[in-house]
């Protein structure tokens, strides 16, 4: 009587566990991507971007949209940035404006475009898909707007990070900002679902930390030791995998709003990157 009672737990307790692996291996791009509200809102006027959209093909043909802001300010870098998003909404998401109005005021000028699947651009998204799309937007910058490789920025921010990690890989750049970044999906994973074997059953991997010993472009992370999205720790491993040169400092303002609450400790280090970077010729393309 005893041992049915066990087998019939067992049983139990292991359906139970099958089930939830079922469901995270279901529900895995679910839990990756978070596309949220499509439609893109136009930023407040009050943040003055002067942006512009453009639409322009990832590899496969899946049409992408993306915003182009122009830098301002009479120390204009000549650079561009690059800029890869959260996992969470669109370009023009949230605090993202007031994010680009204070990027553009370093002189940058920014293209900061949406994945497949998230906003106004088309298909669904996926590990490989993103890493397309980057490309893309990388290939808008230098073929269709004219920029040369080394102007140009590559910038990541949480889900992004992967992203923009894997596009430094791939193409020259000036050199790569993380802000918010992670060892890898799965590794984040792990720590979130500790009874589940993530590392084994993930497909989204975005293993930035395999990568970084093979970028040789000066590399800045940004991170927050309060953030409770992505831990500090993360960065730490990350940035002891990376090769030279490399840069960690540490911001306060958690996962999201480091670039408003610690403003000249991130912005500080954004433009002593820049200032160590050959400076570009006076020639810049019209954004």
């Amino acid at each position: 009587m005893i041992k049915r009672v066990i087998y019939t737990l067992a049983g139990f307790v292991s359906l139970g566990y099958g089930g939830a692996l079922a469901y995270l291996r279901l529900n895995e791009t679910n839990l990756v991507f978070h596309p949220a509200e499509r439609a893109v809102g136009e930023p407040a006027a009050s943040w003055a971007l002067q942006h512009r959209s453009v639409r322009y093909a990832s590899g496969d043909g899946t049409g992408l949209t993306a915003w182009i802001v122009p830098g301002r300010g009479p120390d204009s870098t000549g650079y561009w940035m690059l800029i890869s998003h959260g996992n969470l909404g669109n370009i023009g998401y949230a605090e993202r404006p007031e994010f680009y109005a204070a990027m553009r005021d370093l002189g940058l000028n920014l293209l900061a475009y949406d994945y497949r699947g998230f906003g106004a651009s088309e298909g669904a998204p996926s590990e490989l898909g993103l890493y397309n799309d980057a490309e893309a937007s990388y290939r808008y910058l230098t073929d269709s707007l004219g920029v040369s490789p080394d102007r140009i920025i590559l910038f990541g921010h949480s889900l992004g990070s992967g992203v923009a990690t894997e596009l430094a890989t791939r193409v020259k750049a000036a050199a790569l900002v993380i802000e918010g970044g992670y060892t890898s999906v799965p590794d984040r994973g792990q720590e979130i679902y500790p009874w589940v074997p993530v590392k084994l059953i993930a497909t989204q991997r975005f293993e930035s930390i395999a990568k970084v010993p093979a970028i040789t472009m000066p590399k800045l992370y940004l991170h927050s030791p309060s953030d409770d999205i992505i831990p500090f720790s993360h960065a730490e491993k990350v940035v002891a995998a990376a090769a030279e040169p490399k840069r960690l400092v540490p911001v306060k303002g958690g996962h999201m709003l480091a670039f408003r609450e610690d403003g000249a400790t991130y912005f500080g280090a954004i433009r002593d990157l820049i200032r160590g970077l050959p400076q570009p010729g006076a020639t810049v393309p019209t954004p």
